[in-house]
């Protein structure tokens, strides 16, 4: 871990626990010395290489990209005042062992909110009115991301939490832009024309058809992602969930 409990970040960040990590780095709760405040920091190493996706299939070998959290900061600005479901931009910074992030502290990610219902209720997946009311908000989440000209490319349960707060805790808020891609050209507001070959990009769980085929995406590749994840909202699991190869599930989705 790149940090521990104790540790004050800048002279205002204090660390309280780690809440989780993966290929693109950590993520910790703190306390914001100048508020008293818990807020969230993400951090990734300066040193090392980051996974361009989350990979489902242990056998799937990660691809390497430098350092995503760049990415995520620009994105994560533009939508501050673009959207109600971003999380509130804090700070940012680096230094000789990390590059950081802070934001706003959020509550459970969808995907621990299905299996808190499974468990405490005995029941696969959220009801359909529960499933359509997060569907909408998570389609304005994506629609906010569209609008400033950037796919987000990883659309899965666990990228989008509810608020802590009396206010937000029926808000869904999207998370984790570090695979985010701009699909407008800024100066001549044109779309920008394709890779031959892009690569895959995503979690290979919700990821669309044309990420297993290397395909450039575009924004329908967001809602097809949205697809598979309402899919796994009302029934409680996706027909290629026990598939570990990343070939096969993509040949399972282009069957339907």
């Amino acid at each position: 871990s790149l940090l521990s409990a104790g540790h004050v970040v800048k002279e205002r960040w204090r660390v309280v626990r780690r809440l989780g990590g993966g290929g693109f780095g950590e993520i910790f709760e703190c306390v914001d010395l100048s508020t008293q405040q818990l807020v969230a920091l993400k951090v990734e190493s300066t040193s090392q290489q980051k996974q361009v996706f989350v990979v489902d299939c242990p056998v799937t070998p990660p691809l390497l990209h430098p350092q995503v959290l760049k990415m995520e900061v620009a994105v994560l600005k533009k939508l501050q005042t673009q959207s109600q479901n971003v999380c509130r931009f804090i700070g940012c910074g680096r230094n000789e062992r990390f590059n950081y992030c802070v934001m706003t502290l959020l509550g459970r990610n969808l995907a621990e909110l299905r299996r808190s219902v499974q468990h405490i209720h005995q029941k696969p997946a959220f009801s359909l009115s529960t499933a359509l009311r997060l569907a909408q908000q998570i389609l304005h989440c994506i629609q906010s991301i569209h609008s400033i000209g950037f796919l987000h490319r990883d659309i899965k349960p666990s990228n989008f939490a509810i608020g802590r707060s009396e206010a937000t805790a029926k808000r869904v808020f999207m998370l984790d832009f570090g695979l985010a891609r701009q699909y407008i050209i800024s100066n001549t507001n044109e779309v920008r024309p394709p890779r031959v070959a892009a690569g895959f990009r995503g979690t290979v769980r919700y990821a669309s058809v044309n990420a297993h085929k290397n395909r450039e995406m575009g924004r329908h590749d967001d809602l097809w992602s949205l697809f598979y994840v309402l899919i796994e909202m009302v029934n409680g699991s996706l027909p290629w969930r026990k598939v570990k190869d990343k070939d096969s599930v993509g040949l399972m989705k282009s069957s339907f």
